[in-house]
């Protein structure tokens, strides 16, 4: 009491200092000027749908988690909640067998469950937590693991196959079969669980399948292309590019043209006729009517979100400040009808049609969890791929009704 009473314009001052800090920081998130949307221009190069939804507790439960930063974020502190809520999320691996999730809790932390994605859902109990899944025609899995084992579980979890093998990276291709590789080297292994090699291969985190053989892009040729078989034998395949291919993994390739990316939703493509674009997925979702939305970041800090009914509209993403040197950017989370969500560190906006609804501060975790929680949608790290047999670029996303995996085919126009 006494150290209260000698110091108590100091604490008077501090606590003083500290609710006008706020009162700004308050003001500033909601006073700065948000741009009007536009009119989409591009949603017609689209094809938008949901391949699956997965309702919460059905099968996963929505286990809700608190997140806090990590201690880099604590050292440099970014404006906005310290702390926020996360649902589990899912990553999704495609192959002619069909996809197959991995299924996370909202802290990154792997279950040991299999989804099994088909005409229905399934859910596929594990023995132990994997590292990547390949789905089997037949409802069953391959599931690769860090202890250098690669294991074949059946449609109701049974184990059928159990295979010694040290690589970790893994393709599925056609027949139920699989690649697994290490840096160096690949291994065959045909449904029934028969390893062919092992065979000098460098594309680890590269691979693609095709038919039976796994293949990588040759960069230094342009529309070169190597494929290694499993007897071992390995030929070129030779696409009439204009450019050499940007894009560190082949995710699908034809006659007529080559799509390329990472899973962190960069994608190229690169056609015969000279068509040569660029993608950018920033995020996806549900709308509330269940309706699939896609939003992709444009050159100058802007989103196209585009819906599955080709209907689309153009928001900023832009964080304007002249207090951080260091680049931020919102995010679209959330589209319900004419109306557009975009969030990001302290701030939030509400466009609807080509207006500004409504200016939000999100200066802490109460603010989050009431007005951005109930309607975000987020994808995770690694949440897209492509199929190879088809093109078709895979998404997966979490929200609050639960897990979606959404297809999207892309005919661009060239943008170069």
């Amino acid at each position: 009491m006494e150290v209260i009473v000698r110091y108590w314009r100091y604490i008077l001052s501090f606590l003083l200092a500290f609710l006008l800090g706020l009162i700004l920081n308050a003001k500033y998130a909601t006073s700065w000027e948000a741009e009007k949307p536009m009119k989409a221009t591009n949603c017609n190069n689209f094809k938008i749908w949901t391949i699956a939804f997965i309702k919460w507790n059905n099968p996963i439960k929505e286990d809700i988690v608190e997140l806090k930063p990590l201690n880099a974020a604590r050292i440099i502190p970014g404006p906005g909640p310290k702390s926020f809520p996360a649902r589990p999320y899912i990553i999704t691996n495609a192959s002619p067998g069909g996809l197959a999730s991995t299924v996370y809790k909202g802290d990154d932390e792997k279950i040991p469950i299999a989804l099994w994605v088909g005409n229905t859902v399934r859910a596929i109990p594990l023995v132990e937590k994997p590292l990547r899944l390949i789905a089997r025609s037949d409802g069953g899995v391959w599931m690769s693991t860090h202890q250098a084992l690669l294991f074949h579980y059946d449609s109701k979890g049974a184990l059928k196959h159990k295979v010694n093998l040290p690589g970790t990276d893994i393709v599925g291709v056609d027949g139920d079969a699989v690649w697994i590789m290490t840096n160096d080297k690949a291994w065959f292994v045909n449904a029934n669980g028969d390893v062919r090699g092992s065979y000098q291969w460098k594309g680890f985190n590269r691979s693609v399948g095709y038919k039976q053989a796994v293949c990588q892009l040759v960069g230094d040729k342009i529309g070169r292309v190597q494929c290694l078989e499993p007897d071992g034998k390995k030929h070129f395949i030779h696409l009439s590019l204009s450019h050499i291919p940007g894009g560190a993994q082949v995710l699908f390739f034809s006659d007529n043209n080559i799509l390329t990316g990472d899973t962190l939703g960069y994608f190229h493509y690169y056609g015969t006729g000279g068509i040569t674009a660029d993608l950018i997925i920033e995020n996806a979702g549900l709308t509330p009517s269940d309706d699939a939305f896609v939003s992709m970041r444009t050159p100058n800090e802007w989103a196209e979100v585009c819906l599955n009914k080709g209907m689309g509209r153009r928001v900023s993403l832009k964080y304007n400040t002249q207090s951080s040197h260091i680049p931020r950017r919102l995010s679209v989370v959330a589209v319900d009808g004419e109306r557009t969500l975009v969030y990001g560190f302290d701030r939030a906006v509400w466009y609807k049609g080509e207006q500004i609804e409504k200016k939000l501060a999100v200066n802490n975790n109460h603010d989050y969890r009431n007005d951005i929680f109930p309607h975000s949608w987020i994808t995770s790290t690694n949440f897209v791929t492509a199929n190879s047999s088809d093109g078709t670029i895979i998404i997966s996303t979490s929200g609050p009704t639960g897990m979606a995996i959404i297809g999207m085919r892309w005919h661009p126009k060239s943008q170069r």
